[in-house]
């Protein structure tokens, strides 16, 4: 070896080895942020679904009860399911969704009454044919009957 040269320094520094480790971990907390964020927006989207298949449900069995001179013109009841989680044995909305949904988080807490993942309540109504918020949750997902959610050529029939 030659006492005068000085080797080259190999690999990283203590300092650089931290910076990247602190940025790596700022990344990655920003990156699971995110993606429960998009969890969230997913699972409110699917419980929306829910909702807008049952009421689609309910106003295509009244337009074709009406055309076959069915009465009662809604069913008396959405489902036979017993109370409790919905599971692939204990399907809900039998009555007016086709092979009915087992959606994770949905309960049956009555004959025609329902809890959504997100804690709102819905009753269903079979002499309006309604499927909106309880009473006893928020009002400001209140709707109409279904009948009156189609155009007006499909109520008059």
């Amino acid at each position: 070896m030659n006492p005068g040269k000085s080797r080259p320094l190999l690999g990283f520094s203590r300092l650089e080895v931290a910076f990247i480790v602190v940025l790596l971990a700022l990344v990655g907390v920003l990156a699971v942020t995110r993606f429960f964020d998009l969890s969230l927006t997913a699972r409110q989207s699917v419980d929306s679904g829910v909702v807008t298949a049952v009421r689609g449900g309910i106003a295509d069995y009244a337009l074709a009860s009406r055309d076959f001179g069915r009465v009662p013109v809604y069913p008396p009841l959405l489902d036979h399911a017993d109370a409790g989680e919905a599971t692939i044995r204990n399907r809900f909305f039998t009555a007016v969704v086709e092979n009915g949904l087992a959606v994770s988080g949905w309960t049956k807490t009555g004959p025609n009454s329902y809890r959504a993942p997100d804690g709102e309540a819905y009753a269903y109504d079979p002499e309006t044919g309604a499927f909106a918020v309880s009473e006893n949750t928020s009002a400001s997902a209140r709707t109409s009957s279904p009948a009156e959610t189609r155009s007006p050529a499909s109520s008059e029939q």
